[in-house]
């Protein structure tokens, strides 16, 4: 059964993204006993504040194309694939210029909301811009089940940053400054790099096709909402934080954030492997592997859950051995961030049915209802407890958001999730 399970290709891979997601998301957790002790915890509320705006501006630049290059690289006996990526760099130009023709008026206004800098916005241009190439040949490998080449790729990027957030930090004096620099060298020289191995595979033309246009915007302007309502729900916490109590608060928050992000590294990893496995395996329609996949999506839940109960017992023993003091008070948000994280799985276990049926306006529709009942519950919630109110307001909202997406799965794809009760009535 153990050497089944081993050799079996899904778990194969699942174990390389892992793999390469620990490395990739233990180098910067690493960074963390550095960071807290050479900044201060307002220094990290700016450096928050500012993966907040790329969130923001990275879905904006290329108008979620990059999702529907991907998703058309299983027609490629429909469509000219390289035709298609070139289009959607298109699209990727057309969509920066106008946005910073848009920063231009606006960006004192961003600066305001945000609590940013307003000098360094077009940093997070920058970022988002090259962010997008990166994604692109990341998709591209995963989709090819390139595995090896996803994770070379993606950690020579986190090593690099690594590399110069050390050295403009600790050995040059910068301060938040020089985390924000790092990053936009280090997605700048991986973007180009990207776009090289893109010519290489003969993926780029001079020729945009209106109909791959057209078809990319219809796939990708629908989760515009969908991507904004994500990001009301990760990151609009901050900004609440920001102007409610105060950069430093936010500078906690985010300390403990990175903390339970190891629940989603091993939810990322998952779900690198899960979906172009699962498109292959639900086209069958088998009844006996329908359950098998039930179960496994059950487990796999299950198991999140468990993860977020001992992150949360292990929480003040590691923030006590292994940050500065003045990041301590993190550990008071713990329990509800992993546990918000945990529920996300739900979502992920889900999502991929609606992907696959093209029904990523019903993703939308539900995002926009949480987002809606997520801004007044983070209010409401940090005016009445504080900055643990954030993380409270994230567990309920990804509660809801998990159950929704799960609802509109088990609507349009028909999988055996309650297949204990046709168990018993067999009997």
């Amino acid at each position: 059964m153990v050497k089944q399970i081993l050799s079996n290709r899904l778990f194969q891979n699942i174990g390389v993204y892992t793999v390469s997601n620990i490395i990739n998301a233990a180098i910067p957790f690493l960074l963390l006993p550095i960071l807290t002790r050479y900044l201060s915890t307002e220094n990290y509320g700016i450096i928050a504040t500012f993966q907040s705006l790329v969130g923001l501006f990275s879905f904006i630049i290329g108008l979620n194309t990059q999702t529907a290059m991907i998703r058309r690289f299983y027609d490629v006996d429909k469509v000219n694939f390289s035709e298609y990526v070139t289009t959607c760099l298109f699209i990727l130009l057309g969509s920066t210029t106008v946005l910073v023709l848009l920063l231009i008026p606006f960006s004192s206004f961003i600066s305001r909301a945000s609590d940013f800098p307003r000098n360094w916005l077009w940093m997070v241009i920058i970022v988002s811009f090259f962010q997008y190439l990166f994604a692109v040949i990341l998709g591209i490998w995963q989709a090819r089940t390139r595995v090896y080449y996803y994770a070379f790729f993606q950690n020579a990027q986190t090593l690099l940053n690594l590399a110069l957030s050390l050295l403009l930090i600790v050995y040059l004096g910068m301060n938040w400054q020089g985390r924000i620099i790092a990053q936009a060298i280090s997605m700048t020289v991986f973007g180009l790099a990207a776009l090289l191995l893109l010519s290489k595979m003969k993926l780029l033309k001079t020729k945009i096709n209106k109909k791959y246009f057209a078809d990319a915007l219809k796939f990708g302007l629908p989760l515009i909402p969908y991507s904004f309502t994500g990001w009301i729900l990760l990151s609009m916490d901050r900004i609440f934080i920001n102007n409610m109590l105060g950069l430093d608060q936010t500078g906690l928050y985010s300390v403990a954030y990175q903390v339970c992000m190891i629940i989603t590294l091993i939810q990322i990893s998952f779900n690198t492997a899960w979906v172009p496995w699962l498109y292959t395996k639900i086209k069958k329609d088998d009844p006996l592997l329908n359950i098998k996949i039930v179960k496994f999506s059950y487990g796999f839940v299950l198991f999140n859950f468990l993860l977020a109960a001992m992150l949360a017992l292990a929480g003040p023993a590691f923030f006590k051995l292994f940050l500065g003091k003045n990041f301590y008070q993190a550990t008071n948000f713990i329990w509800w961030l992993s546990l918000a994280q945990a529920a996300n799985a739900i979502h992920i276990v889900a999502v991929t049915y609606l992907n696959y049926h093209n029904k990523n306006i019903y993703l939308t529709y539900s995002a926009i209802f949480t987002a809606l009942i997520h801004i007044p519950i983070i209010y409401w919630l940090i005016k009445a407890n504080g900055t643990i109110g954030a993380a409270q307001a994230l567990f309920i909202s990804n509660l809801i958001t998990s159950f929704m997406t799960f609802f509109f799965a088990f609507k349009f794809h028909k999988m055996p999730w309650l297949f204990w009760l046709k168990s018993r009535t067999e009997r």
